[in-house]
């Protein structure tokens, strides 16, 4: 196991786990669906130097709760699991931080755990609902391909951190989970992700849920402000396969759609993950955001 990567493992997970698979555990409750998810950031992959205690809490939660928006689902509550070598400078803005995070988002943080390691984990995990979850399973060819805004965020963030403009590449990292778009697209769109991983590689986990191709115009892509400003021709690669940027990729037949949901990227084919671009189209490879090997 120690030469898998995170997105190997996760497939053996989902082969071993048939209720995985998702942005969130999915769980029959009455007449609705509980929702279930939890996120793990920990300080040498996920907080570059210049990450204030603040953005850190901020953002562990933040993660979570985007899992509930790819749903399209209501957050319910938050609880935040902590370890740390230390606390005395961490804890206070680490924790306002998270309860903001809960505030924006409409919901609370009702408990958690504290513990002492060698390094500062963070696992937050959230409870929503939905009368209609929205799986990353169900696009069908004919769909667009939409995304609810625009892309670069993390990069942009970390090219700040490197320059030392900490202000505003913590304001970046602080990114507010599209809860409400979820919403709106619950019963409208036929799949639905988070791009936590990726643009690229987020297109091929949908494409292999549903069963089907992907195709992104490259010259549709929403690009942040500043992005291309900070990475000269690169920009687009950023956008494609950096990660973390936390808008909502999703599918959505023609008929439903409306340009308030999200903008359209590209549309569901039958077969493959295809950018096209000047055209022609190409293979679009399946890379992205990654922890470990």
């Amino acid at each position: 196991m120690g030469e898998l990567n995170e997105w190997e493992l996760l497939e053996k997970i989902e082969a071993a786990v048939p209720a995985a698979g998702d942005d969130c555990a999915v769980i029959p409750w009455g007449d609705i669906h509980l929702l279930l998810t939890t996120d793990l950031l920990h300080q040498s992959s996920d907080f570059p130097p210049g990450t204030t205690p603040y953005t850190m809490g901020w953002r562990v939660v933040a993660a979570s709760l985007s899992d509930i928006a790819a749903m399209g689902g209501r957050p319910v509550a938050v609880v935040l699991a902590a370890s740390a070598p230390s606390w005395e400078d961490l804890f206070p803005g680490l924790l306002a931080g998270a309860q903001a995070a809960c505030r924006g988002a409409g919901t609370e943080l009702v408990g958690g755990d504290l513990d002492f390691s060698q390094e500062l984990t963070l696992v937050a995990t959230a409870l929503g609902e939905a009368v209609q979850p929205v799986r990353r399973a169900g696009a069908k060819p004919g769909d667009l391909l939409c995304l609810t805004g625009a892309l670069g965020r993390t990069a942009l963030a970390l090219h700040l951190f490197s320059r030392g403009a900490l202000e505003e590449a913590n304001r970046l990292f602080r990114f507010s989970p599209r809860l409400q778009e979820g919403q709106r697209l619950a019963g409208l769109a036929t799949a639905m992700i988070d791009v936590s991983d990726g643009l690229a590689h987020s297109a091929h986990l949908l494409a292999r849920a549903s069963r089907v191709g992907m195709e992104i115009d490259v010259e549709a892509l929403p690009l942040l402000p500043g992005l291309a400003e900070a990475f000269p021709g690169e920009a687009r690669e950023q956008a494609l396969y950096c990660g973390e940027d936390y808008e909502l990729l999703f599918t959505i037949p023609p008929d439903r759609y409306r340009p308030e949901l999200g903008r359209v990227i590209g549309e569901v084919v039958p077969t493959g993950v295809w950018l096209r671009e000047d055209g022609r189209r190409r293979p679009l490879p399946d890379r992205g955001w990654s922890h470990g090997p």
